[in-house]
């Protein structure tokens, strides 16, 4: 064995403390140390490792399991986190020329997040539309076919497997209608009458409840009953659905909803809303979208609007 010859400690020159073999580097030789001497200090060492690793071999227990709780409370906290938002965005224009050059153009932006049992939804939609008539002697004229904004939200809380509480805020206006301003809430019960393999795509909601609408009218009067200058007040009795489904292979999104207020304090001014949207994904995020919209008011604030306002658009749509 390596241990049963004589050892020795060798000191490099003062000049050369880096050097690693001192006697070739012109080092002396200070102290041999004797083979048992060596054998104690190898058997002292050996006995040093062999605690760290009995050491290392005790705390493995305690490693792992503090490991393993910090794995468990991290797939949980994973578990309890929710997804986060997703979004869509979808553009849509169109324009013509000949002796009507018309051009309209929309933006309609969603986002919606999910809980155990609460889901959250807002939504933002913009038209705006013109048309100009060429004529041979006063030139062209402009006029705004379309121009309405609205912003909405909804809150939808599950009770139950098959109910929930849904409630929901709006505000829009309609320049076309001579609406400047509508501000409505509502909340009420609600059933799932129907739900697939995949209820977020799958479903047929349906709901009923009360809720309040404010409506400020540009320059003229509102058929409510309030008759106070431009502003009416409603108390309304609302109901809505909401069905949606994927048909040929999942290829293709389907979402048909609507909803219907009803004022108790005046029935002859509800509202009447429906809007089908067709989805076809053209890749993960992106997607050719077609919807049509219909508003039908049957008291608008401006005696010379049409009553029925519909609305279809073509463009594509993007998921985040």
């Amino acid at each position: 064995m390596w241990s049963s010859f004589p050892r020795a400690r060798f000191e490099a020159e003062a000049g050369d403390p880096g050097c690693v073999f001192p006697i070739a580097c012109g080092g002396r030789a200070i102290q041999p140390i004797p083979s048992f001497q060596a054998e104690s200090m190898g058997v002292d060492r050996a006995m040093e490792l062999e605690m760290r690793k009995a050491g290392i071999r005790r705390m493995l227990p305690a490693l792992g399991l503090g490991l393993t709780w910090v794995l468990a409370a991290g797939l949980a906290a994973a578990a309890d986190e929710p997804e986060g938002w997703n979004g869509e965005l979808a553009v849509s224009v169109t324009a013509q020329s000949g002796t009507t050059d018309t051009f309209a153009g929309s933006l309609d932006a969603k986002a919606e997040r999910d809980w155990e049992k609460d889901a959250v939804g807002v939504r933002f939609n913009a038209v705006y539309g013109t048309s100009k008539k060429r004529q041979s002697s006063d030139g062209s004229r402009s006029e705004t076919i379309q121009n309405a904004q609205g912003l909405y939200g909804d809150w939808k809380h599950t009770v139950h497997e098959r109910f929930f509480w849904n409630s929901g805020a709006q505000i829009s206006r309609d320049n076309t209608q001579g609406r400047e301003l509508r501000a409505a809430l509502s909340t009420g019960p609600g059933i799932r009458a129907w739900q697939g393999e995949s209820p977020a795509k799958n479903h047929l909601d349906i709901d009923l409840g009360v809720g309040y609408r404010y409506e400020i009218y540009d320059g003229n009067t509102g058929a409510g009953v309030a008759k106070n200058g431009d502003t009416d007040h409603f108390a309304d009795v609302v109901a809505g659905f909401e069905y949606k489904n994927l048909f040929f292979d999942d290829r293709v999104e389907y979402t048909h909803t609507g909803s219907a207020k009803m004022p108790v304090n005046d029935v002859e001014s509800y509202i009447l809303v429906t809007e089908a949207i067709v989805g076809i994904p053209l890749s993960k995020a992106w997607s050719f979208r077609t919807s049509f919209y219909v508003e039908y008011v049957a008291n608008p604030g401006v005696a010379d609007v049409n009553k029925t306002t519909t609305r279809t658009t073509v463009g594509l749509g993007y998921e985040f």
